[in-house]
């Protein structure tokens, strides 16, 4: 789920907005100077192509930093790491583009009071869904029918990996869970879960 969300003013590094949903707790003051100096530092590196680097995602070890940015402002959200990205970051971009429609010309003579920015709040509830658009969007699979281990011979029905991985598919774990739990890689549960898909063995 998406544990805070935080509209911060890059220039200044002043958060001008922050709404909490789950357990990460992050100081608002510490997050808006930590990314402030990331992008700054980011920008000053060069990618292969000669482009800037830009710096969208930091990882901790059991929640990720997200952030989208228009000129002056970013949007921020600590997030757990099995969330759908694109989902989440689609909510992240319209969350910006509707904040800085509504407050971009407040923005360009801003003085530093952010009592202002409290209305935008049910919006960011609204394009989260309380913060749990990207948690809904997560697919659980959910194996239709028990798998006798007997069937699974020499690979021919069923290779033993994929056995693995579906019995685990009990409606209630993702992807990435499975292979937190199996010692796969990530991409390789997802090759599984495809063929399984395929063969009707499971519900995605």
């Amino acid at each position: 789920m998406i544990h805070g969300v935080y509209i911060i003013e890059a220039s200044s590094g002043v958060c001008l907005i922050s709404r909490k949903y789950g357990e990460v707790e992050l100081d608002e003051g510490l997050i808006s100077g930590f990314l402030t100096a990331l992008q700054q530092f980011s920008s000053e590196l060069t990618s292969h192509k000669g482009q800037p680097a830009i710096l969208r995602e930091v990882e901790m070890k059991s929640y990720a930093i997200v952030y989208e940015r228009i000129e002056n402002t970013m949007v921020v959200a600590s997030v757990d790491k099995r969330d759908n990205e694109r989902v989440l970051r689609d909510a992240l971009g319209k969350i910006i583009d509707i904040f800085v429609q509504r407050y971009g010309y407040y923005l360009k003579d801003w003085r530093g009071d952010i009592k202002p920015f409290k209305e935008f709040l049910p919006e960011i509830d609204k394009l989260t869904l309380d913060g749990r658009i990207a948690e809904l969007a997560v697919p659980k699979p959910l194996l239709k029918k028990k798998i006798p281990k007997s069937i699974v011979k020499m690979g021919v029905f069923l290779e033993e990996d994929a056995f693995k991985v579906a019995n685990l598919c009990d409606g209630t774990k993702s992807k990435e869970e499975i292979a937190e739990e199996t010692g796969f890689a990530v991409e390789k549960v997802g090759e599984l879960l495809e063929k399984l898909d395929k063969m009707g063995l499971i519900e995605m």
